[in-house]
């Protein structure tokens, strides 16, 4: 029979995070190491990121000994957070209407509260937008080190951890150690596969944190209209580089991604920058050191050199196919297939054939 348990923590985030009062809350707290991983939740669901840090914080905890712990904050997460105790040992969950929209004071306020009370050994966020802001700052409020974007973490023997990032545009990787407590680390998308045993004993722990006052520096105002796509959820993606001219040259690429989503749930268009600039793309499409970094299942690459740039944003994919006419292109020395001729030549080809396939 399993029983899951629910506790109750409360503390005042206005006068605790800026006093030494903050121990009166850990000290309710039992006094264990913990790998506490930073839940996401994406309309209204758990985010594909959090799934993927659970699967990464479940080997960390394995081989330190420490609770695997969560934080879920939002409005309206306590579901969710019965879900996510199912693939972790608690879940730190709280649940209010202030922190709906995601005001970033308010979490790095309510986080350094909680991290001040359950003292965790490593804190794990995604290098995702909602994080992107909120955990330098509570970085620095916890005086631990920060490793950010990495793709891989591992454990040595003697408890060290080594966390892995792409550098220099990621043609390089570098291995980070980190042996002072607590050290923080934001994991790239499609680093880890997702958690998918649970073990169902995970106990919910309502932390209660009164939430007051102005929102903070930075306000939501308006989410503007447009082409909104989420690169990185793509389990195949085909781009297209300075080959392609005009929107009406796109036909082949929305064409092919067509054929693709035949075995593929998400297949988007990507685009690199030149694309964008030009106005042939949105901006949310473009992939690369200053646009998205993927990770899908293929990346087809038509027409697209392979600059530093570009090929920063899709080290993590599985397999990459390059069609480029010239067969000295940067982009062949990555690529897994590479096809050498123009791409009014090669695409009708691999879409005929893909079809004969189905």
């Amino acid at each position: 029979m399993i029983i899951r348990g629910k506790k109750s923590f409360s503390a005042n985030v206005n006068t605790i995070a800026k006093s030494e009062g903050v121990n009166m809350v850990g000290d309710q707290c039992e006094e264990r190491k913990r790998t506490l991983i930073l839940g996401e939740v994406e309309n209204r669901s758990i985010a594909p990121i959090t799934l993927e840090l659970l699967q990464l914080g479940k080997m960390v905890a394995g081989k330190t000994g420490d609770l695997l712990s969560v934080a879920l904050l939002g409005d309206n997460v306590s579901a969710l957070a019965e879900v996510i105790a199912d693939f972790s040992d608690e879940v730190y969950c709280i649940d209010k209407t202030l922190l709906e929209p995601r005001y970033s004071d308010f979490y790095v306020n309510a986080l350094e509260v909680l991290c001040k009370s359950i003292t965790p050994n490593l804190i794990i966020a995604g290098h995702s937008t909602d994080y992107l802001e909120i955990v330098p700052r509570l970085a620095y409020r916890l005086n631990a080190d920060l490793v950010t974007d990495c793709i891989s973490i591992a454990v040595g023997d003697g408890g060290q951890l080594f966390f892995t990032k792409p550098i220099f545009g990621d043609r390089l990787q570098a291995d980070i150690v980190v042996d002072r407590k607590p050290a923080m680390v934001t994991v790239r998308q499609k680093s880890a596969d997702r958690v998918s045993q649970g073990n169902g004993k995970g106990m919910v722990i309502n932390f209660e944190l009164t939430i007051d006052g102005p929102p903070g520096k930075i306000e939501l105002l308006e989410t503007l209209p447009g082409d909104n796509v989420s690169m990185e959820k793509a389990e195949a993606i085909v781009a297209g580089g300075r080959a392609f001219k005009t929107k009406e040259d796109l036909v082949m690429l929305e064409e092919l991604a067509e054929v693709l989503r035949q075995y593929f749930t998400a297949v988007e268009i990507g685009a690199s920058r030149t694309l964008v600039d030009a106005g042939i793309l949105s901006r949310s499409r473009q992939i690369g050191q200053t646009g998205e970094k993927v990770a899908p299942q293929i990346y087809i690459a038509v027409g697209i050199s392979g600059a530093s740039q570009h090929v920063s944003g899709i080290s993590g994919s599985k397999k990459i196919i390059a069609i480029n006419k010239d067969e000295e292109a940067p982009i062949f020395e990555m690529a897994d297939y590479g096809v050498v001729g123009r791409y009014e030549l090669a695409l009708p080809d691999l879409i005929v054939k893909l079809r004969e396939l189905l």
